[in-house]
């Protein structure tokens, strides 16, 4: 039954990228609806070695990036309001990607978690996350091997854990410092997995993940939203309404072009204790400096 408007959500995506070029195209729809078919070998290898290879699939990010960048406009609606933008938003993208196991994963792990940063409840988010997890196992026990499965719950237990604290230490408007929170907190949550999976991770990455993610997460709005306006109405037009989604796209390829050159060392789990030392250093010194700034 739901493959319809699933289908139908889809189609428009598709439909409203006739004014983007062939690498721009293939990179939107990778970044909306996790369709990376088109993708170049080129440019699957420039995501990877710039850390940046999970915006261009469905995952926990993705979901926490597009609830991030909506997060300064459902904050000013009523609690129950709210809620329901949020399953909205949560029920479009799981459509538009087709409701494969790893959307409802991400959905749902990525969901509790930023929903229960907004109420600033990280306790009670922590324990919604783990009866989320724990419900999943028991459904589907061969997810505790899936890399994606880990990688979802990786990334919303950095978000519930580690944005808030981020955000406090971030100055400027909710809507720069709270996408912002949430990309870094997400990244320090599956940089771990990573290097267990897949070997070290550059220090491009979450440089790279802060100045490409609250893109990402814009594209990803905008697709499911004035992108499907875009599918509906004539092209000169479409493509106005489609111009910020095109320079979005440009943005989150260049990163990723400069990434894959950066000379950055990587860090792996033989170095990763000196580098939470660093970091922890770090955290203990910026606000204090950041307080000098401000006075």
């Amino acid at each position: 039954w739901y493959r319809q408007p699933g289908e139908w959500l889809r189609s428009g995506v598709f439909a409203s990228t006739e004014s983007f070029g062939p690498a721009e195209r293939s990179l939107y729809h990778g970044l909306v609806i996790g369709d990376d078919r088109s993708q170049t070998e080129g440019q699957r290898a420039q995501f990877r070695a710039a850390g940046l290879s999970h915006l261009l699939a469905v995952s926990g990010q993705n979901v926490a990036f597009l609830l991030a960048v909506a997060d300064p406009l459902l904050r000013r609606l009523r609690p129950g309001a709210e809620l329901t933008a949020i399953a909205v938003l949560l029920t479009t993208f799981a459509l538009a990607t087709r409701l494969e196991p790893s959307v409802l994963r991400a959905t749902a792990t990525a969901g509790i978690a930023v929903v229960a940063v907004s109420r600033s409840t990280r306790s009670a988010g922590v324990r919604s996350l783990s009866l989320a997890v724990i419900a999943l196992l028991c459904i589907d026990p061969f997810l505790a091997g899936s890399v994606g499965f880990r990688l979802s719950v990786g990334a919303s237990l950095g978000i519930l854990v580690l944005s808030p604290s981020i955000r406090d230490r971030v100055p400027g408007p909710d809507l720069f410092a709270t996408p912002l929170s949430i990309t870094l907190a997400a990244q320090l949550g599956v940089s771990p997995l990573l290097m267990a999976q897949f070997g070290p991770v550059s220090l491009v990455t979450i440089p790279a993940n802060l100045v490409a993610g609250w893109a990402a997460g814009a594209v990803m709005t905008l697709g499911l939203s004035v992108g499907l306006v875009a599918a509906l109405v004539p092209e000169p037009l479409a493509a106005v309404l489609q111009t910020p989604s095109r320079w979005l796209v440009r943005w989150v390829g260049f990163v990723a072009a400069v990434g894959a050159r950066s000379p950055l060392p990587s860090i792996g789990l033989a170095t990763l204790p000196a580098a939470v030392m660093m970091g922890v250093a770090i955290w203990l010194w910026w606000p204090k400096r950041l307080a000098g700034r401000l006075i």
